[in-house]
């Protein structure tokens, strides 16, 4: 019997804004990160913090390989060695740390259609909800409070961020935490995301039932693990409806 339904965040609740995003983005958070920096007086240069930004996405990228994350404060600690910054006191990490992880909040993400209404609806419908989301360099805390401003926080039960417990999907540890948060068994929910393998395969792995979120941002991506496939959010109460019984 399925009592819990779990969610990806990125391309399965929500959308970034450009298509182009990671390079806007990029943009956005080394003008944030200088401002912070010329007003604190530290000497640097749009130049250096390019670079260092790209020596820190590399370094994501070696980690996340491994399924396991960084959290805010590793991030930044290894942004600013990269740059070769040295900071007069922690109250300038701290200004950093939110101009990078908080500029999201010049172009916010966009929720997919029905969605809301179809979070609120499992919930009225006695099922335990939950987010299972792999973050970059928005963390948990920057989510968390734009989930707020969408009224959506309260429709989740649980919410895991990558960031905050240090594992990525597919790990099957990310879900099984949610599970247990949840007080649920694996085989009792179901996992919705975009991911064929973080989501698909992470959820299928930790005995968890799978929907494919199928935006079709991915021309080339295909799985024959789902116990489903939906295009709108839309379709999914009539899926869980036949697994519930």
């Amino acid at each position: 019997m399925i009592r819990g339904v779990t969610f990806d965040w990125w391309h399965t609740i929500a959308e970034t804004p450009w298509l182009d995003y990671d390079a806007r983005i990029r943009e956005i958070r080394i003008a944030r990160v200088h401002e912070v920096l010329e007003a604190a007086g530290v000497a640097t240069s749009a130049d250096a913090l390019y670079a260092a930004y790209d020596r820190h996405t590399d370094l994501l990228k070696q980690t996340w390989k491994r399924e396991i994350d960084l959290t805010a404060e590793e991030q930044i600690d290894a942004f600013v060695d990269f740059a070769g910054i040295h900071l007069p006191d922690d109250g300038i990490a701290t200004a950093i740390t939110d101009a990078f992880g908080g500029a999201i909040r010049a172009k916010p993400p966009i929720l997919y259609p029905h969605i809301s209404e179809i979070l609120w609806r499992l919930r009225r419908e006695g099922y335990r909800i939950g987010l299972v989301s792999n973050t970059g360099r928005t963390w948990g805390r920057i989510l968390r409070v734009l989930q707020d401003g969408f009224g959506i926080e309260t429709a989740f039960h649980v919410r895991v961020f990558s960031d905050e417990v240090r594992l990525r999907k597919p790990d099957p540890r990310i879900f099984e935490i949610a599970a247990n948060t949840l007080g649920l068994a694996p085989r009792e929910i179901v996992h919705i995301g975009d991911d064929v393998d973080a989501d698909v395969g992470g959820a299928k792995d930790t005995g968890m039932r799978a929907v494919w979120f199928n935006t079709g941002l991915w021309p080339d991506a295909a799985t024959d693990r789902a116990d489903a496939e939906i295009h709108d959010h839309a379709e999914l109460p009539e899926i869980l409806a036949r697994w519930r019984g």
